[in-house]
């Protein structure tokens, strides 16, 4: 009955996951022929810096709140109110570091002042974000998967409207208005996911109840059980925003104009690394729709099931990779040309495909150290990560394969990651042997 469970959730998922992929494709093209590259070099910019704070404003609690509510320990409102108060504090405490420094930010160090509007835009999803996030996290945790896909794809509907009706016309003042009011859908697109997650919560989990009392030491413990996680989610969205400061600044010590420079990576995030994380659809239903039943396996210390479960997803994963790598090692340039309008950044893609394969597997193996509850050693991947990727672009750079010592450097950190999971995963399990 669980196997079925899971086998039709993950199918769900993955239908739902389809969907939103294609319509964000379609958004994608959209936008960025109505943004054109300067838009998409100015979204390239504050990208890491957004990723870094929503990393921060979630504390990885709603992963906590999915296998507490799996374990079913607990209350779930109590899980539920405690985690939201905790997330919305933060988000407050994130908005206004964001209002007051996004300045110097904009101009010291990612030396585009313009930056400094966006990144305040984004900030004020934080809260949003926080609260569809706690309760989408409620859902996977009860296994009860139809209220996300529903909110997904309606929220991926309503932006594309909205592109299509406003954006056009806006932008035709100019394109860095355009990127404001693009931002500003996804303000909008938040608020509405909200609404349609709000309409399935059961009458015990009522949002309009906040007397529900704040439980300091049940706070405090969930703090606790997220900490060592959001420790490696931290390193490793503190390295993605680190990457263009970086990169950008010893690109420009090596004499590389500043514009070569914004409109390559501005290439390599909005065109090369789009086409390469289509499948990733596929892994966010994977990785949500098992984090509940493996919990479960674990408590009950069922592991030759999960054994079953890894060997069997990790197959499919890879299976599915090689497929799509060859599709796009024949069609790469056609489909870039299709989607953007442009087959700028083919070049990367051609340099990265043979070793996406791994990359693909990246994320189920994190997500099973995690369900075994291998933080520590989450956060040690990470660690080792980000030394070796800034310390081999640095010397990739000095020593003169310039824009391209990034994708040399993405190539590295994937053999890394890929190499240290595997070794942590058969470490656990040859401990329980």
């Amino acid at each position: 009955m669980q196997k079925n469970r899971i086998l039709k959730n993950t199918i769900l998922l993955i239908i739902g996951g389809l969907i939103v992929k294609i319509l964000g494709f379609i958004i994608k093209i959209l936008y960025t022929r109505y943004l054109k590259e300067e838009g998409v070099s100015l979204l390239s910019l504050i990208l890491p810096t957004y990723t870094l704070l929503l990393t921060i404003s979630s504390f990885q609690i709603p992963t906590i709140v999915t296998k507490l509510i799996a374990q079913n320990k607990e209350r779930k409102s109590k899980i539920f109110f405690n985690s939201l108060w905790i997330m919305l504090l933060i988000d407050l405490i994130l908005i206004i570091i964001t209002i007051l420094f996004s300045n110097y930010f904009a101009t010291s160090v990612l030396h585009n002042s313009r930056c400094a509007y966006l990144l305040r835009i984004l900030s004020f999803t934080l809260p949003f974000v926080a609260v569809t996030s706690i309760i989408k996290a409620y859902f996977f945790g009860k296994e009860f998967i139809v209220p996300v896909i529903i909110s997904n794809v309606s929220e991926e509907i309503i932006k594309l409207l909205l592109i299509i009706i406003f954006l056009r016309k806006i932008v035709v003042k100019g394109v860095f208005y355009g990127t404001v009011f693009y931002l500003f859908i996804n303000l909008i697109c938040e608020v509405f996911s909200f609404i349609i997650l709000y309409i399935f919560l059961p009458k015990r989990i009522n949002i309009q109840k906040l007397k529900y009392k704040f439980d300091t030491k049940y706070s405090a413990s969930l703090l606790n059980k997220s900490f060592p996680l959001l420790s490696s989610r931290i390193l490793g969205s503190f390295s993605y925003f680190l990457e263009p400061i970086i990169l950008t600044n010893l690109l420009i010590f090596k004499g590389i104009n500043v514009d070569f420079i914004r409109l390559n990576y501005g290439y390599y995030n909005g065109y090369t690394l789009q086409i390469l994380l289509i499948p990733s659809f596929f892994l966010v239903a994977l990785q949500n729709n098992l984090i509940a039943p493996l919990t479960r396996y674990k408590k009950n210390n069922e592991y030759k099931k999960i054994k079953f479960i890894i060997y069997k997803v990790l197959g499919i994963i890879f299976a599915l990779s090689i497929i799509f790598i060859i599709i796009l090692f024949i069609f790469g340039r056609d489909i870039m040309i299709v989607l953007f309008s442009s087959d700028k950044g083919y070049i990367y893609l051609r340099m990265l495909l043979p070793f996406f394969i791994l990359f693909y597997l990246e994320s189920p193996l994190l997500t099973f150290l995690q369900v075994f509850d291998q933080e520590k050693k989450i956060f040690k991947i990470s660690f080792i990560n980000m030394i070796i990727k800034y310390l081999s672009l640095t010397i990739f750079i000095l020593v003169g394969f310039g824009f391209k010592s990034l994708i040399y450097t993405e190539i590295l950190s994937i053999a890394t990651v890929i190499t240290l999971c595997l070794y942590y995963l058969r470490k656990f399990f040859y401990h329980l042997s």
